[in-house]
């Protein structure tokens, strides 16, 4: 008999306990907190996990837990476990974990991978950035007996570019892709630095099976996305040597033997998309598996795939296009990202 296994990611924006300044203009008020915390407590009791990484998880402080301990108590016991990350970026987010199941392992690193994108440049004159914005946060749990899972969520660099004075306009064309150029460099060293990371961990002789998930800024197709799948795969349905370093995005077409039209596709087009910007859809929430969660390459070939399901929560952002100006969403009761989930039979 099978055991089903959820993971959801889901960046909840702006989860700051009441009184922070998010803005220069306005802090989270004691209601605007409790609507907050009351409605993402209803979807993740709605779609139930097992697992739930989160994204922008605030404090005033590093040591600031409130608002993962309050969610955590209005979940009703249901994920008594959790883990939050040590490393917030400047504004005060990280990323966590609320888990059904104990965690039995726990990582987490916030340097840039050495080698050549150890450093990045950055607006003069300020120094080149070694790290990333905000720390990766690994946990492993155990659904069932001998069954290992470790998850990794990652939230990487915003396109939302920061000039020099904190202003997001940009002065000129100039100075707008100067911001841009680095805000892709400081991207791409964050993902060359999670898959360096992942690559330590995926080796040949390992058991553990792996999912990565988060906000990884970007669509499924871009170089930054592209880099956490590893070696290329043709075709999911074989076997090959490199398996065991692959990852695939859930909400992507997954690789059969043939052309692009004969990809596996999990998501429903009507839900390839996690965040309206400017009016545009935008996939940016993923979720990656390694081989050994979607089956073994014999019943794939059969269309045997051990995923049963992955949905994006679409219904939750509608009417919550976001703008240039992230002032516009403080307090703001639904975040702006949809929650995107994944289930599995093990």
């Amino acid at each position: 008999m099978s055991t089903s296994f959820t993971a959801m990611t889901w960046n909840v924006e702006n989860l700051f306990p009441p009184g922070h300044l998010i803005s220069a203009r306005k802090a989270v008020t004691e209601e605007e907190y409790t609507a907050k915390q009351e409605y993402l407590a209803q979807t993740i009791l709605t779609i139930r996990p097992d697992v739930l990484a989160l994204q922008e998880v605030g404090g005033s402080e590093s040591s600031d837990a409130r608002p993962l301990d309050d969610l955590q108590s209005n979940l009703n016991g249901q994920y008594p476990h959790k883990a939050l990350s040590s490393f917030p970026d400047p504004r005060g987010i990280r990323v966590a974990f609320l888990s059904r199941f104990p965690i039995v392992d726990r990582g987490e690193f916030v340097d840039f991978a050495p080698g050549e994108l150890a450093a990045v440049p950055n607006w003069y004159p300020n120094p080149p950035s070694t790290r990333m914005g905000r720390g990766v946060l690994k946990i492993d749990v155990e659904p069932i007996a001998g069954v290992r899972i470790r998850l990794v969520t990652v939230h990487l660099k915003s396109k939302l570019i920061t000039y020099p004075g904190g202003r997001f306009a940009p002065k000129s064309e100039d100075e707008r892709a100067i911001g841009a150029g680095l805000g892709l460099l400081r991207r791409a060293a964050e993902a060359v630095a999670v898959r360096a990371y992942l690559n330590d961990l995926m080796q040949p002789e390992g058991t553990a099976r792996t999912i990565v998930l988060g906000d990884f800024n970007d669509e499924p197709r871009a170089a930054t996305t592209q880099m956490f799948i590893g070696p290329e795969d043709a075709d999911a349905t074989s076997a090959d040597k490199f398996d065991y370093a692959r990852l695939y995005n859930l909400g992507d077409g997954i690789p059969r033997r043939g052309d692009a039209t004969n990809d596996k596709w999990f998501l429903a087009e009507g839900e390839r998309f996690s965040r309206i910007n400017n009016g545009r859809h935008e996939m940016i929430d993923h979720l990656f598996a390694s081989k050994n969660m979607l089956g073994v390459s014999e019943d794939l070939r059969q269309d045997h795939w051990k995923v049963t399901e992955v949905r994006s929560w679409v219904t939750s952002i509608l009417g919550e296009s976001i703008t240039d100006n992230p002032a516009e969403r403080v307090g703001a009761t639904r975040p702006d990202h949809a929650p995107v989930y994944a289930r599995f039979e093990l």
